[in-house]
């Protein structure tokens, strides 16, 4: 019961710790600020646009709304992991019934949840809202992306995605040495977290799709951009071939943050 009740303390704590600065702040609403650009923006700026120019468009904001909603997560954590360093109180942790490592775990638990909400309120939000201007001609075909996501892959790339917050977070937190720094791992990370974007150019839609395996967050992306464009391409694997690879691939990434994490904070 005291470590229960350690616990709804410590998520107090965070809920406060949201609410108090600006840039949480921001960071909460951003995914609203996502799916309103993404939903009612972006339909506007294609109208006047031919099939192929709508088509690149469309499938980068797709791929922006299954990519954003987990980085932006793990960053709000990981500045929370900032500012317990700046305040010196997450040592001070170790001596509570709840533990260094009990009270990591209990942020990164926290984080995944957060994400997955996120997740689902940007990618859910933009098919309830906008699944009629998510149209693409390929051909003879047309494609709608959205529709072509039924709510049981949503869903699953929701968790799947999720999984990366708590790498990211732990990342920020064992490197980012103050909120400046932070800013600079912000800026950088977010152009590596966008390059997976690049899967929908024909050059990586065969086998060399690979070459952009390295980067963890290809894995869940090329999986859904796969299912709304319905690529049958023989180089591609199943749905849950590459949902697999990406929660291994995510796993890895975690254990070796947490344990960078762990060491950085006992030096």
């Amino acid at each position: 019961m005291i470590v229960l009740r350690k616990y709804l303390e410590l998520l107090k704590y965070e809920i406060k710790t949201l609410y108090k600065d600006s840039t949480n702040l921001f960071m909460i609403i951003y995914p609203f600020m996502m799916l309103a650009l993404l939903a009612f923006l972006v339909p506007e700026i294609i109208k006047p646009a031919n099939a192929e120019t709508a088509r690149i468009v469309l499938l980068i904001a797709l791929s922006l709304s299954l990519m954003v909603g987990a980085y932006i997560s793990g960053v709000l954590i990981g500045f929370s992991f900032i500012e317990n360093k700046d305040e010196n109180t997450i040592l001070s942790i170790a001596v509570t019934p709840t533990s260094l490592s009990g009270y990591i775990m209990f942020k990164i638990v926290f984080a995944i949840i957060m994400s997955f909400f996120s997740n689902l309120l940007i990618l859910g939000g933009l098919k309830l809202l906008a699944s009629d201007h998510y149209v693409i001609i390929a051909g003879i075909k047309t494609i709608k992306l959205l529709d072509n996501l039924g709510w049981s892959k949503v869903l699953i790339f929701s968790f799947v995605s999720s999984l990366f917050v708590p790498a990211v977070a732990l990342l920020f937190g064992t490197y980012a040495k103050n909120k400046i720094e932070g800013f600079a791992f912000l800026k950088g990370g977010a152009l590596v977290i966008m390059l997976p974007v690049l899967t929908i150019l024909k050059i990586f839609q065969n086998q060399f799709q690979y070459i952009l395996g390295i980067l963890p967050n290809f894995w869940p992306l090329k999986a859904m951009l796969n299912e709304a464009t319905q690529s049958n391409d023989s180089s591609n694997l199943s749905y849950y071939g590459y949902m697999l690879i990406g929660i291994i691939y995510f796993a890895l990434i975690f254990i070796f943050s947490f344990r960078n994490f762990r060491k950085r904070i006992h030096d």
